[in-house]
């Protein structure tokens, strides 16, 4: 992908879920996305920091910088995200103290926000599909502890359903994606179109 007119960022968040929360905000337009978690060393033992930094690339279509603090105030108790987000040459890390959608944010078009809107619904399937996979992992991990060596494999014969999905990776160049439903999600007949862009969502993640 060409990123000669893309322009990187970056914040810092509290936790690793927020920042899943503002890359699914910022799907539509991110070309390149990184994470870094600090490690402290203290005693003999080595602690995993809760924040993560995060650097990524946008391209020339995206939102502005304020629009995009504006986007990131709308995430619940995502402040430190949305009041560290810089340019990446500009970045500190340091935080912004500010009131939610105050400036620099910059509410941003309809346009924009109509993106945004299908990110986060694509978001939702995605959520839905893991929240089935991790009910299903729960019965397994739950029912081998229970039945021990009497424990055998759910419907072990049984096929997967899936698909083949066409991605673009540029301009007449693409690739056969398979995507699997995972094994327990029972409503994968109905979500139809939806559950494909979803899993599409999480191999571009």
């Amino acid at each position: 992908m060409d990123t000669k007119n893309a322009t990187a960022y970056k914040f810092r968040a509290e936790c690793a879920a927020d920042v899943q929360a503002v890359r699914a905000v910022l799907l539509p337009w991110a070309i390149e996305w990184s994470e870094r978690r600090t490690n402290l060393d203290f005693e003999g033992a080595r602690h995993v920091m809760p924040d993560v930094d995060v650097e990524f690339t946008v391209d020339d279509d995206a939102p502005t910088l304020n629009e995009m603090i504006w986007l990131l105030d709308a995430i619940d108790n995502c402040h430190v995200a949305s009041q560290t987000l810089a340019i990446a040459e500009l970045y500190t890390g340091e935080r912004e103290i500010r009131e939610t959608f105050e400036a620099p944010a910059k509410r941003p078009s309809a346009s924009v926000l109509q993106q945004v809107k299908a990110a986060v619904r694509t978001r939702q399937n995605v959520l839905g599909i893991e929240l089935e996979r991790v009910l299903q992992l729960h019965r397994a991990y739950d029912s081998a502890a229970r039945l021990g060596d009497k424990w055998q494999p759910f419907y072990p014969h049984e096929s997967r359903p899936g698909w083949l999905v066409p991605v673009e990776h540029a301009p007449g160049l693409t690739s056969l994606r398979k995507i699997d439903v995972p094994l327990g999600c029972k409503k994968w007949e109905k979500l139809g179109d939806g559950l494909v862009k979803a899993r599409m969502s999480a191999i571009h993640a």
